[in-house]
């Protein structure tokens, strides 16, 4: 890293803080802190969430992903990504979530079951969320130490630091300001200007990439795979372990299940204008994610060939050298892309990929830690609570429990022992939660879901989840204790000691044994309640404000649908803008799985050879690089115009103190005529 590369990470950030003293000026109530008082269009939602999705650890993720399955894994992908498309335009979930006008999931819970589950449910939230969000930090700031070279140890004032715990706590310590000073404006609005600078860089960033290792190159690498690990044919990947094919089919069933139950963005889910508008938001996201996608797989596949490549092998030499200097071999998996990049990119790349990595680096600890202390606040404290807190009380708290969910993470960051995949400790980690799909969907849907059933089937989840990791950690340490030689010692089992160094089940399954076990008991338990206990159906037309009551107009009639448009998912709250917007967006997805199809059909009849699987990625590759260039410019242009109307909106709208989360007799706080019909 020389001075000019310093320098573009520092203009970034000092546009940044300029933002967030200027953010702070609007927050006057819980509302503006949690929700930015509703105020979100599309495009800024879009850009925002994005880039908060983005993040370092989920970058590393998906450079592990792809550095060990390449192609393989686009292939699966594909397979999910009608089902993306369809969650998105029909917005599962999501759509009805927004309805019940909530700040947070478990304040739905309270709506539709009781008091007494929103608190459980948001203790479980709470500590799933904080345990997940721990290796964030960990994974971010090692990837800058990669990425930098900084060395392990520094002298200053005359003594000798370790680097990691001191960029620990810049790293954190940044989040927490950002999260605490300005709440959900603040977040949104910076994370816009991240998300924008990054979009630009990605087209970059894949440019350079394609200059500096040739197509040919890629290719050349890619073929060296052994049978059974190929990184072009999906079909011939069986030996490859953990990203294989059932990792997505796994997948598949947690984007169902569990789509909006993860809160890391929920003040992003509360914060759009209307349902409709959310709904958007989430179509917009399929055009938005092409640069950032294709950067993703570019820079490992780059990698790819510049390792086993001849022609890059006094490079390869250079990057092995500098890995070897990581002790921990996972460490070093999570190392190489980085390390490759820091010895591949020219002065100026690497400041702009810096302060790239450190935009995804604050928007997603701003964002992680906003949610994960309102939880706390909204869901454990405030139900509890006889006395309201006043709006100044309110924001306090909700600062103090952002404060200690960084403090929290920089212990777990410090102390947690990494032992699998970042990708499969989400998983395992997001498990601890996963009883909240069924729950979440049983009560948007089913009116006959019943209360005892949420209580069994959150705890089940959590049960599981609980097992699997302490399984995990405590299956077999590095010194060669742990619980596989208990058993080896007490049984007599010795292969287990010899042949399973690790749990044999990873995060994964344990999360798909989660949720198929959660879905029945919520199923059973509803009937038995409904049939046999008498529990009546619930209202759910009062809890999603529709028809009389519909207390703040949010559902807007346009124009009138055909057939075709009904059965597609439009409702009559769509511009023919909207609509165009619409039918673009399945026309692109249809058109990846006809060719998902196509090459599928053949490879069970003819065959399907290398050189046609390496031709048709080249195809994609060159196919989405154009669009994501268009696309770029576009939502430069719409989410400029979305800030705009989002402080004018701020300025204007009314400011109603009682819309705090809380929910009294059956509604929330502030709905004093959702009984009444709006005029």
């Amino acid at each position: 890293m020389a001075f000019l590369d310093w320098a573009i990470v520092g203009g970034v950030m000092l546009i940044l803080i300029a933002t967030l003293f200027y953010c702070q000026r609007f927050v006057k109530n819980s509302a503006d802190f949690l929700a930015a008082n509703r105020c979100a269009g599309r495009y800024v939602l879009c850009i925002s969430t994005g880039i908060a999705g983005f993040a370092v650890v989920n970058s590393v993720a998906n450079f592990e992903l792809f550095y060990q399955a390449g192609f393989a894994s686009i292939w699966w992908g594909m397979l999910i990504a009608p089902l993306g498309l369809i969650l998105a335009l029909v917005a599962w979930v999501t759509y009805r979530l927004r309805e019940t006008r909530v700040f947070t999931i478990s304040q739905f819970f309270e709506l539709r079951y009781s008091r007494r589950f929103r608190i459980c449910a948001g203790i479980v939230a709470w500590t799933s969320g904080v345990i997940n969000y721990g290796i964030f930090p960990a994974v971010s700031v090692r990837f800058f130490i990669f990425f930098c070279r900084l060395p392990e140890h520094f002298n200053f004032l005359g003594m000798r630091w370790e680097t990691y715990p001191v960029m620990l706590t810049f790293a954190i310590g940044l989040g927490v300001s950002f999260a605490i000073f300005g709440g959900q404006i603040a977040i949104m609005v910076t994370d816009f200007i991240q998300g924008t600078f990054c979009n630009i860089a990605f087209i970059v960033f894949i440019i350079f990439m394609v200059g500096f290792v040739s197509w040919e190159h890629i290719e050349g690498a890619l073929l060296t795979a052994p049978e059974g690990a190929s990184l072009i044919n999906p079909f011939d990947s069986s030996k490859i372990k953990d990203f294989n094919i059932w990792y997505f089919l796994i997948g598949i069933v947690g984007a169902i299940y569990g789509r909006g139950a993860w809160q890391g963005g929920m003040g992003y889910a509360a914060a759009a204008k209307s349902p409709h508008e959310g709904k958007m938001a989430g179509i917009l996201g399929t055009w938005r994610a092409l640069a950032q996608g294709l950067m993703i797989m570019m820079f490992p596949l780059g990698v790819i060939a510049i390792m086993k490549h001849p022609d890059f092998a006094h490079i390869a030499i250079q990057i092995n050298d500098a890995v070897a200097q990581i002790s921990d071999p996972l460490l070093q998996k999570q190392g190489l892309v980085p390390t490759a990049l820091s010895v591949i990119m020219p002065t100026g790349m690497m400041g702009l990929f810096a302060a790239v990595m450190f935009a995804a680096m604050l928007s997603t600890d701003d964002t992680y830690m906003h949610s994960w202390g309102s939880i706390f606040i909204q869901d454990v404290v405030m139900p509890f609570k006889k006395k309201t807190f006043t709006p100044r009380q309110h924001i306090i708290a909700l600062r103090l429990s952002i404060l200690f969910v960084g403090i929290f993470a920089w212990f777990f960051s410090y102390l947690f022992r990494q032992t699998e995949y970042v990708f499969l400790f989400f998983a395992i980690t997001g498990a601890i939660y996963s009883g909240a799909g069924a729950v979440i969907i049983g009560g948007l849907y089913w009116k006959k879901g019943g209360t005892i059933a949420a209580w069994v089937t959150l705890l089940a989840g959590t049960a599981i989840a609980t097992v699997g990791i302490v399984l995990q950690q405590t299956w077999h340490f590095k010194d060669g204790n742990g619980l596989a030689l208990w058993l080896t010692n007490k049984y007599g089992w010795a292969w287990v000691s010899n042949n399973m160094t690790t749990f044999p089940i990873n995060g994964q399954w344990i999360y798909f044994i989660g949720m198929a076990s959660c879905a029945t008991l919520y199923i059973g338990t509803s009937l038995i309640e409904r049939y046999i206990l008498k529990t009546p159906d619930f209202n759910l037309m009062k809890m999603l404000h529709r028809g009389k009551y519909d207390v703040a107009g949010e559902h807007v009639t346009r124009s009138e649908l055909s057939w075709i448009s009904r059965r597609l998912g439009i409702t009559h709250e769509f511009t023919r803008r909207d609509k165009t917007l619409y039918y673009a967006t399945i026309a692109w997805t249809l058109f990846w799985m006809a060719c998902f199809s196509y090459l599928t059909v053949k490879h069970f009849t003819a065959g399907v050879g290398s050189s046609e699987w390496l031709a048709f990625w080249h195809f994609k590759v060159y196919v989405t690089l154009i669009l994501a260039i268009i696309t770029t410019v576009w939502f430069l242009v719409g989410g400029t115009i979305d800030v705009y109307r989002l402080f004018r909106d701020l300025r204007l709208v009314h400011s109603d103190d009682t819309d705090d989360g809380r929910v009294i007799d059956g509604r929330n706080a502030g709905e004093k005529n959702a009984l009444q019909p709006k005029c």
